[in-house]
């Protein structure tokens, strides 16, 4: 025990002086308090970390007690250790590898999860029983990150039933075939650009920029309607802010680790999905559009904006939701789309080509099929039409997707206590993942997984998922919004593409995927040859 000795005080001094006399106080015992207080501070970081400690260990005996197989956690990371050092990717590919079971507990920290590793329980926790699993595991908060917690993806049930059918009417075949057109512009730019900055000079095409600069120029007529060309000028006002979202760094890389394998941290630290810079800007470009249609009394049916004033406009919300609340919902429709849009389609496209450049019988198989339709049309840009007649590039794109998903895993949030077979049922509350990396690499549905085959798919449908064995964009009523905007887009590059250059690898076949990034995307920049035909 410390024993503080004190100055000679009169009763007088201690009610008058009361801060002169602690001054004295810890100059008499300047030492003895130090050591007090780091003796406080001691005991109670051990108590804590003993509390701790026992918290985790009792959590991580859950799948144990439940008899149900599970990957053996790390004490504090469970079976996230491999955060930033390997990539989302690897990580789910490996568990599978590791655990070849229909499902397969695991920890995201402290928190028990389920992982799906078959198809059967792929379809029961997606379709059969969606109604027990609605939501998504994955945090944005939404006073410190509006655009990030109102979006698409992250909204909670029941605001997000009513925006998904509201916004559906925007991906009909009739809007797609109008924006068909505006691909095709902005896939002949694309094929100017290479052969003005790379051809021209014989360098290899750094494919990740310029397929990202396509996406980017896309998206910004398909949202906001206006015509942006940072493949012709190098830059855009879109571009300025898309660019940075799709370099990964190690801040950006745990920001949305957390966000969406550890939400309560995320919750803590108070993480957001969008920067404050993109939420900003996204903010002002999107009021100044509105802005500029009333002014000039123009508008267009063909973007989002429009759809979003309009969905404004009959949408019901929650009773004293407000007119801030409305505008977030909007804009952050705009700011997912913008984001899912150029990132999942130019890696989409990037691995496409990277296989095809590695297979040359294949690449001269897909441009015979591509010059065919272009003589039947007797056009060198093929329209919506033309282009979904080419049936071995849907083979080729969703060979890709399969063998490169672009998000590695589905997440959602068990939100009723359900029976999922006779030995197990999941709790209310439990995270349950479905491993789509690793459904994708089951030689169980897919032979030589490691191989790219895209005759695994000839004679299939972009719709087909191979009873649940094809999980790109996820399955039913939380599937991707998008993904036939997205297909599309990949669809109109690669033609376009192919009808003017052969394609020879630069890089070597194995790809480093980005530590950093929860997205399969290549660890830097990637270079290909493109020779003119």
């Amino acid at each position: 025990m410390i024993t503080l000795t004190l100055p000679m005080l009169t009763k007088s001094d201690v009610f008058k002086q009361p801060f002169s006399i602690l001054v004295q106080v810890i100059k008499h015992n300047g030492r003895k308090m130090l050591l007090y207080i780091f003796q406080c501070a001691f005991y109670f970081l051990t108590l804590s970390l003993t509390v701790l400690y026992f918290f985790f260990r009792h959590n991580y005996g859950y799948w144990k007690k439940r008899g149900v197989p599970y990957e053996k956690p790390t004490m504090f990371f469970g079976n996230l250790s491999f955060l930033m050092r390997s990539s989302v990717s690897d990580a789910f590919l490996n568990l599978n590898k590791k655990n070849k079971r229909d499902y397969v507990g695991i920890f995201l920290a402290w928190k028990p999860t389920l992982l799906i590793q078959s198809k059967e329980y792929a379809r029961q926790v997606l379709v059969k029983d969606n109604d027990c699993f609605l939501d998504r595991y994955s945090y944005s908060g939404r006073a410190e990150d509006p655009l990030g917690s109102l979006n698409l993806f992250s909204l909670k049930s029941p605001i997000w039933k009513r925006m998904r059918a509201d916004l559906t009417p925007m991906f009909t075949t009739m809007r797609l075939k109008g924006l068909t057109e505006l691909m095709n512009l902005n896939s002949i730019e694309l094929v100017n650009k290479i052969q003005r900055d790379y051809v021209s000079n014989n360098k290899p095409v750094d494919i990740k920029t310029v397929f990202g600069m396509y996406t980017s120029d896309t998206v910004g007529f398909t949202v906001f309607g206006i015509r942006v060309s940072a493949l012709k000028e190098g830059t855009s006002p879109l571009w300025t802010i898309t660019g940075p979202m799709m370099e990964w760094t190690l801040k950006r890389g745990a920001e949305l680790a957390t966000i969406l394998l550890v939400p309560f941290v995320a919750k803590t630290m108070r993480q957001k999905f969008f920067s404050q810079e993109a939420t900003d800007y996204v903010r002002k470009l999107f009021w100044n559009v509105v802005d500029e249609r009333r002014d000039t009394g123009k508008s267009s049916d063909r973007d989002l904006v429009n759809h979003l004033l309009k969905l404004k406009e009959n949408l019901k919300l929650p009773t004293g939701s407000g007119e801030q609340f409305a505008d977030d919902l909007m804009l952050a429709q705009a700011a997912l789309f913008i984001f899912a849009a150029i990132e999942t389609s130019s890696t989409t496209l990037l691995h496409c080509l990277h296989e095809l450049s590695h297979n040359p019988d294949k690449q001269e198989k897909l441009y015979k099929e591509i010059d065919n339709a272009m003589k039947a049309s007797g056009k060198e840009v093929l329209d919506y039409e033309g282009l979904t007649s080419i049936k071995y590039l849907t083979a080729c794109i969703q060979e890709t997707l399969r063998k490169y998903p672009p998000v590695p895993f589905l997440d959602r949030l068990c939100n009723k206590t359900i029976k999922l077979n006779d030995e197990l049922t999941i709790e209310k509350g439990t995270p349950v993942f479905v491993n789509v990396i690793g459904i994708h690499h089951n030689e169980d549905y897919f032979p030589e997984p490691g191989k790219w085959l895209p005759e695994r798919f000839e004679g299939r449908s972009e719709s087909d998922n191979l009873d649940f064995t094809l999980l790109p964009f996820g399955e039913g009523p939380r599937n991707c919004i998008g993904l036939r905007y997205g297909l599309m887009q990949v669809r109109s590059a690669i033609a376009h593409m192919l009808a003017k250059y052969r394609l020879e690898p630069v890089e070597p076949y194995k790809i480093n995927a980005d530590p950093y990034s929860f997205l399969l995307t290549p660890k830097s920049g990637f270079n290909m040859k493109f020779v003119p035909r």
